[in-house]
């Protein structure tokens, strides 16, 4: 079985999800089992939101004076309440390396610390998208999805209302010109 870990699922442009409609998925695991990622391109309102977090109140407050100055993202439907980010910098025995470019953690203090360095770039998100077994696979046969190899540069380096339409065209494809309906119903 040929891994998608590390590779974008870019929504057909018809997708009628609100959630999945024109996002990005950044795909942090998939094997034989299933696959996990992350929306990469879907802001949340952090007024509106409920993180659990250790008994640590030492959490909380580094996670409050991270929200001060950076915005959050809905990774997906699955545990919605769960912290994950991606970082560009150093990893620490808290990260687990996704590629040499990006590892993925869900330590809050590992984030502040990263946060601090002007050369690190970081996305926090709320939750993740999943895929049982061959789930994934039926949906891209069915036609939900287009797939890209990822570049750590449209997660991290461009606005977010940007994202899904700069994947579709680094496919060298016109998204106008893709049938307004997926495979099976």
């Amino acid at each position: 079985m040929n891994t998608l870990k590390n590779h974008f699922l870019i929504s057909i442009p018809h997708m009628k999800d609100p959630l999945f409609e024109k996002s990005v998925i950044f795909l942090c695991e998939h094997d034989k089992q299933g696959a996990m990622g992350l929306i990469i391109n879907k802001e949340i309102n952090k007024d509106s939101i409920s993180v659990n977090f250790n008994s640590e109140s030492n959490q909380k407050i580094k996670f409050a004076n991270y929200m001060d100055n950076n915005k959050l993202y809905i990774g997906g439907p699955v545990l919605s309440n769960k912290m994950l980010f991606l970082h560009n910098g150093d990893t620490d025995d808290k990260s687990l390396i996704l590629n040499e470019k990006i590892s993925i953690s869900s330590d809050i203090i590992s984030l502040a610390s990263l946060a601090k360095s002007n050369n690190v770039k970081h996305k926090l998100f709320l939750g993740h998208a999943g895929w049982s077994q061959g789930q994934l696979e039926r949906e891209i046969e069915n036609g939900d999805w287009l797939l890209q190899k990822a570049t750590s540069n449209l997660i991290f380096e461009n606005q977010i209302e940007h994202i899904w339409l700069l994947a579709t065209h680094s496919l060298g494809i016109e998204v106008n010109d893709i049938t307004n309906t997926s495979g099976i119903s």
